[in-house]
């Protein structure tokens, strides 16, 4: 046990008083009264017999005055040991966050700064968990409903008299699309629990553009095919320059921007992967000619769990894919911002260093 409990622990032993503040009074009271009880045995036992009366009642007086203001004193001192125990309680039983005031820089204004910080981020991580949670049932209806859709339409057309091969083709890519898809959503979980431990690192090597651009048309080709959206790209780099990038990272920074416009462009649309160098950066873009991004999103559009809006065909997203964007861009000391306007479309630029 700490040293410095030692005392606290004889005196929390004690039957009367049982609060820890009646303890404080006792000790404070022992202590005024030193000084009286020494008075009075310097009376009684060597002070001349002249006037020892007067001088008993006065000091017994001014040491009952002292003893009030004194315990009085205490016990507003003791008001931030008071009132942090009052908001745990009141957090433990009915998860009320407090309001203690955290600008004092003492010892107890640091108890009180401290745990309006601890049951403000506990009470965060609770929520975090819950969402998680909630995001995880969610979200994992929706591929492995889809697996289950398509597992049973291969069974009846390979049951039937002529089984489709194309159907059957066409529903094996569907498997696959929706298991890549839940994959997907798995890392973007492990990512998150990732950044909050700190440890996520990058493995950086050198990819071409192209490379990038036939890896995202292959990963969206069927939802591309689904709402008929072209996907381009354009690149002003050489075929020799490549990007110093962490590649499955910024394929993940991809995914997410490119899942994201096909859910926000209408059928027929155009999705462009543009590539340039500016000022000793590479830009990487994805531009969309859809809905764009209403101004009460703008603000809050990086952050992790923001409110997701339905897509053209009422896709629905789970508030990471952006925050993701800007954790990994901010990993590769980048920058990510948009350019949007409602009705007519949206751009995202990633600005990565060129060296």
């Amino acid at each position: 046990m700490n040293i410095k409990l030692s005392f606290y622990k004889y005196i929390s032993s004690l039957k009367r008083p049982k609060s820890y503040t009646g303890k404080i009074f006792l000790i404070a009271f022992i202590g005024t009264h030193i000084p009286l009880i020494s008075v009075f045995i310097y009376l009684v036992f060597l002070a001349p017999i002249e006037g020892r009366l007067s001088i008993l009642l006065t000091l017994l007086i001014a040491t009952l005055v002292g003893t009030a203001a004194t315990l009085y004193l205490i016990y507003r001192l003791l008001a931030p040991i008071l009132l942090t125990n009052e908001a745990i309680t009141k957090y433990y039983s009915d998860k009320v966050i407090p309001d203690l005031p955290v600008m004092y820089t003492d010892e107890a204004g640091e108890l009180m700064k401290n745990t309006q910080e601890c049951i403000s981020q506990l009470d965060d991580l609770l929520k975090l968990k819950n969402r998680l949670i909630a995001m995880v049932s969610h979200d994992s209806k929706t591929p492995l409903g889809s697996i289950k859709i398509a597992n049973s339409l291969i069974k009846d057309e390979i049951e039937s008299e002529s089984p489709n091969v194309d159907d059957i083709l066409k529903y094996i890519e569907l498997i696959e699309i929706s298991t890549r898809s839940h994959s997907e959503f798995l890392d973007n979980m492990l990512n998150l629990a990732r950044f909050d431990d700190g440890k996520i690192q990058l493995n950086k090597e050198e990819v071409s553009p192209k490379e990038l651009y036939q890896k995202l048309k292959q990963n969206h080709e069927f939802y591309f095919s689904t709402k008929d959206i072209d996907f381009v790209m354009s690149s002003t780099l050489s075929e020799t320059v490549s990007l110093n990038i962490d590649k499955d990272k910024m394929m993940s920074v991809l995914n997410n921007l490119i899942q994201n416009a096909i859910k926000f462009t209408e059928e027929s649309g155009v999705i462009e992967l543009k590539v340039e160098r500016k000022d000793e950066r590479h830009l990487i873009q994805i531009i969309d000619n859809g809905i764009g991004i209403s101004e009460e999103r703008k603000k809050s559009i990086f952050e992790a769990f923001s409110s997701s809006s339905r897509g053209t065909k009422s896709e629905i997203g789970s508030g990471l894919g952006l925050w993701i964007v800007k954790v990994f861009t901010d990993l590769h000391d980048g920058e990510v911002y948009f350019d949007t306007k409602e009705g007519e479309g949206t751009t995202f630029t990633i600005s990565l260093p060129a060296g």
